[in-house]
């Protein structure tokens, strides 16, 4: 269990996370639109910016008893924000593009298992308290909706 954890733990770090964001928001360019890259950008950027604005200013020091070796601050989790911004995103892609219920069902679930996923595993290596985890998501789920209110609304008055 404790190797699965660290695993799940490095995969879904900020880093990786933000390269994954990238990678899908330049297929959405090339693919399909680029104001679809431009929400998946700003989404992550922003969610990055709150996140370590608030680690730096904030300073909170992590437990004493983890069980793997972090160098930053703890409060907000970097990993769960990036979770976030990962499960609201697939659901806002999911909720638009699939109409199946049944799979749109299952991948709303995929979604919202991915986000508990991570921050299980963030807890369970004790590097991280319930409170960073909540703070972190909904940094994340504040940046999607915020990013895709202002697109709606720049969309809404560009007619």
């Amino acid at each position: 269990m404790f190797t699965f954890q660290i695993f799940v733990s490095q995969i879904s770090g900020p880093i990786p996370m933000c390269i994954a964001l990238c990678c899908i928001a330049i297929a959405l360019y090339i693919f399909h639109d680029s104001k679809e890259f431009y929400k998946v950008f700003f989404t992550t950027v922003l969610a990055m910016c709150i996140t370590y604005t608030l680690k730096y200013l904030l300073q909170v020091p992590r437990p004493l008893n983890m069980l793997v070796t972090e160098h930053d601050y703890r409060f907000p989790s970097g990993h769960a924000t990036m979770a976030a911004v990962v499960m609201s995103l697939g659901i806002h892609y999911v909720h638009l593009h699939i109409k199946n219920r049944i799979l749109k069902r299952t991948l709303y679930t995929l979604a919202i298992g991915w986000f508990m996923l991570v921050s299980y595993s963030r807890i369970y290596l004790q590097v991280h308290y319930s409170i960073d985890i909540v703070a972190g998501g909904l940094i994340g789920i504040f940046s999607t909706i915020l990013i895709l209110k202002i697109f709606k609304h720049l969309h809404y008055y560009k007619k």
